[in-house]
């Protein structure tokens, strides 16, 4: 419970981060730019508190951190991917009226936004779910003698998010793999989602 609160205020900051914003925004833009705008602070900030908060800590820090976030990381997984739907949903509202160049640029930004949160959410939740059973050896076996950081969780989420698959590691646990697997499905859908918007701009464009 006392995680889940952790995790409800980390959003509700990131969150309110996003409204003060958008409601800034609003005042000079359409809503449907402001509210994108405002997802894209909130998505900026969720981004940066992770990279900072983990980014420079030891594998033993980052298995302390995950004995303590260890409930309720499924639904922050689940919140973020519905919170990355619900801006592509914003994003094809924008551009579906021969939107301006400024407004597919914001687009495009929100697209890099949305995808880089997703990875980094997937990332955390590889750094605590690799060492979920309070083993001393994560759940995903690095090369190397060197104790996992954060860093080789995100080179690991990373590149299931742009291949799909795994490079030079191995999972450990049916567990790992599961989670690997669901990772992987929402990149396909997302990547997919990507390029139908890309052939989508471009035929507008060429239909002028």
């Amino acid at each position: 419970m006392r995680a889940w609160k952790q995790h409800g205020l980390r959003l509700a900051s990131c969150a309110l981060i996003g409204v003060l914003v958008g409601t800034v925004a609003g005042v000079i833009a359409p809503p449907s730019a402001a509210a994108v705008t405002g997802w894209d602070a909130a998505a900026l900030a969720y981004t940066a508190r992770v990279w900072w908060l983990l980014q420079p800590a030891s594998a033993g820090e980052i298995q302390s951190w995950a004995d303590r976030e260890d409930e309720g990381r499924w639904a922050l997984t689940l919140i973020l991917t519905a919170a990355v739907g619900a801006s592509f949903i914003a994003i094809f509202a924008m551009v579906s009226d021969k939107s301006s160049a400024t407004i597919l640029s914001l687009a495009a930004f929100t697209i890099a936004c949305s995808w880089t949160l997703l990875h980094t959410a997937f990332a955390a939740h590889y750094a605590h779910s690799a060492f979920a059973r309070g083993a001393d050896k994560p759940d995903i076996d690095f090369p190397g003698d060197e104790p996992p950081r954060f860093i080789d969780f995100a080179y690991y989420a990373f590149t299931v998010g742009m291949t799909f698959q795994v490079s030079d590691t191995a999972t450990q646990s049916s567990e790992m793999r599961r989670l690997t697997l669901v990772h992987g499905v929402i990149s396909f859908v997302f990547n997919t989602v990507i390029i139908a918007f890309s052939v989508s701009i471009g035929s507008s464009f060429l239909s002028d």
